[in-house]
């Protein structure tokens, strides 16, 4: 696999992290560098080592994966995305106040549920015969774009209001139903 296809593939995997790094980023009012940089890592090494599973179980369960990422993707992504809109749509907080940040545990959940797909591109990298760096190649991505995306949430909900959370909810959603489709009718 060249450095550009790698790339390409590391970026493109990324955006859904970083999407939902910056739904996250959205609900503080002043994100740390610290807490962007756990995010991020978060994000990162769930991405990494889901490729990296993927990879190492490509020529054992390709077949599992493929009939099941799908699935969890769209479970994952839809009950975080529906909570985030509830939330959003919630009359009980100001539309400029950040509220409290989604906990740890949501925070995982999203990473595995936006991951899902480095584990079926895992399976084709181990299948293709590419090197395992390219997992990493994959976490370090998601890791900067996921502290990017933490980083600048705050903005984004400065300009958005509840919107962004809502907007972050449709997203996950609209991630985890094109994950399905792609993966059901699209080959």
């Amino acid at each position: 696999m060249s450095v550009l296809t790698l790339s390409l593939t590391a970026i493109s995997l990324s955006t859904d992290a970083f999407a939902a790094a910056l739904a996250r980023g959205s609900k503080e009012v002043r994100p740390r560098a610290l807490t962007a940089v756990r995010v991020g890592a978060v994000f990162g090494g769930a991405e990494g080592l889901m490729a990296l599973a993927g990879w190492m179980a490509a020529r054992t369960f390709a077949p599992v994966i493929t009939a099941l990422d799908h699935w969890i993707a769209l479970v994952l992504l839809c009950f975080i995305g529906v909570r985030m809109i509830r939330e959003g749509l919630a009359s009980d907080a100001e539309p400029d106040e950040a509220g409290p940040p989604p906990g740890f545990a949501t925070t995982i959940l999203t990473a595995l549920g936006t991951s899902v797909d480095s584990a079926a591109v895992g399976v084709a990298l181990g299948l293709s015969g590419a090197s395992a760096y390219a997992a990493l190649v994959i976490g370090l991505a998601s890791f900067s774009l996921s502290t990017i995306g933490y980083l600048i949430g705050p903005y984004a909900r400065e300009a958005l209001g509840k919107k962004a959370e809502i907007l972050g909810g449709l997203v996950l959603i609209a991630i985890g139903v094109s994950i399905f489709v792609d993966h059901t009718w699209g080959g």
